[in-house]
């Protein structure tokens, strides 16, 4: 009889854990899609759950009109949560903020609520009219970097030089991530060499029209 109470004991438990696995969810992420530059909600993007092993998607979904998403799963193995930024080539992605820097993916920890906000800029279009409008000669010579407020530094390499009495109104525009933009400029005349700096603000919508005079 003792044997038997002992088998059927045995028998829920690793009944009742299966049922746990299978039917619980181990994994159940909650957050939003924001615009960080205006804190505006971002619906419609795709949000995904992989393995970390083969980087097969476990489960997705889609942001609601107000940027939520929730995503529940069963796994054991570990996995990581990503926004399908490749999806979306009129975002740029920040991905989650953690001690002030952004993480493109983000591992999840199972067995609790994990509450994750991603973050998408959307892109503009920037026009630059350069003009040296303190002239020297034809060996002046401008080089310029440019850091965006989410970058952590400058680009590393200076521009092509911009030689001579330039005065460079583009036809077209760039594409350029929405937000300010900080321009790092090393100018060479023939009374010596100065560095100075400029911003622009690149709008979400229409052309941004810049004015870089040195």
């Amino acid at each position: 009889m003792k044997r038997c109470i002992k088998y059927i004991v045995f028998l829920s438990v690793v009944c009742l854990f299966s049922f746990c696995t299978k039917f619980g969810k181990n994994i159940t992420i909650k957050g939003r899609v924001l615009n960080p530059i205006t804190g505006e909600p971002i619906s419609g993007i795709t949000v995904f759950l992989y393995k970390a092993d083969n980087f097969k998607t476990i489960k997705e979904t889609i942001s609601n009109t107000d940027g939520t998403f929730e995503l529940d799963a069963n796994y054991l193995g570990t996995a990581y949560a990503q926004i399908n930024y490749d999806n979306y080539q009129q975002y740029y992605n920040l991905g989650w903020l953690y001690n002030g820097k952004y993480y493109l993916a983000k591992q999840v920890t199972k067995g609790k609520v994990m509450h994750l906000d991603y973050h998408l800029v959307p892109y503009g279009q920037l026009h630059w009219h350069i003009k040296n409008v303190n002239c020297e000669g034809a060996t002046d010579t401008l080089w310029y970097k440019i850091k965006y407020q989410y970058d952590d530094d400058f680009l590393p390499a200076w521009s092509f030089p911009i030689i001579g009495c330039a005065d460079i109104d583009e036809n077209g525009s760039d594409k350029e991530v929405m937000g300010n933009h900080i321009i790092y400029m090393k100018i060479k005349r023939p009374s010596g060499t100065i560095y100075k700096y400029d911003t622009v603000y690149v709008q979400e919508e229409g052309i941004t029209n810049f004015d870089l005079f040195y």
